[in-house]
């Protein structure tokens, strides 16, 4: 089943089973409040800890054996304040794990791809839930853009390679020193490669989560 946790969403590419705007609407709040965009959506994410109940008796009532929650796209509202956190420990009592989604157009560039190990890390340490990586598009990549991507995952030392081969100054600096962050941090990353155009890792993905949430078992449908 399909969750949908932006109250600021105007249309969905997909049908939520349950939806926090049954309960929870940006536009509301900002003419209840009279508040400006970036204040009715902070507003909206903290009323949300109240009816966490309320969405939990939700998701219950279609006794799922996945469920796909879509988090809000404005990360620095939902994954960096402690309501995020919150939300995702209380939501139901299933095991959880977390999905961050590398957008393989934009990670070509090491820049980016730096960037987005930094955010996932940063993640992980806010919410401690496992963490799966993807990187999407696939689809829209040369494989020697996707070759290369993988072998950043899979060698540090191939991503420094291409860090001081394409970056230079200001950013050729924060990147290291992201690196070096991570590297204490001591996250793995091992990214699948997905497209939702082709449904290509996606049985990957499934393997995984079974592995972690059922020991090897498979769900039932």
């Amino acid at each position: 089943m399909a969750v949908n946790l932006d109250p600021g969403s105007l249309i969905l590419p997909y049908a939520a089973n349950v939806d926090v705007r049954e309960y929870i609407k940006v536009e509301e709040i900002m003419e209840e409040y009279g508040l400006g965009p970036n204040g009715g959506l902070m507003l909206a994410h903290d009323m949300m800890a109240e009816i966490v109940e309320d969405l939990s008796n939700d998701i219950e009532d279609f006794t799922p054996d996945i469920c796909i929650v879509d988090t809000p796209g404005q990360m620095e509202l939902f994954a960096f304040r402690n309501i995020g956190a919150q939300i995702a420990q209380e939501l139901t009592d299933a095991e959880k794990g977390v999905i961050y989604i590398f957008d393989g157009l934009q990670c070509k560039d090491p820049l980016n791809y730096v960037m987005n190990m930094f955010l996932a890390s940063a993640i992980n340490t806010k919410f401690f839930l496992p963490q799966y990586h993807l990187i999407s598009k696939t689809d829209l990549l040369s494989e020697a853009e996707l070759e290369e991507m993988m072998r950043w995952s899979e060698d540090p030392y191939a991503l420094e390679e291409s860090i001081d081969a394409k970056l230079t100054g200001m950013n050729r600096s924060m990147s290291q020193e992201m690196m070096e962050i991570i590297g204490r941090i001591g996250m793995d990353f091992d990214p699948l490669p997905v497209s939702s155009a082709n449904n290509e890792g996606f049985a990957d993905l499934y393997s995984k989560l079974m592995l972690t949430f059922t020991d090897g078992g498979k769900f039932t449908p």
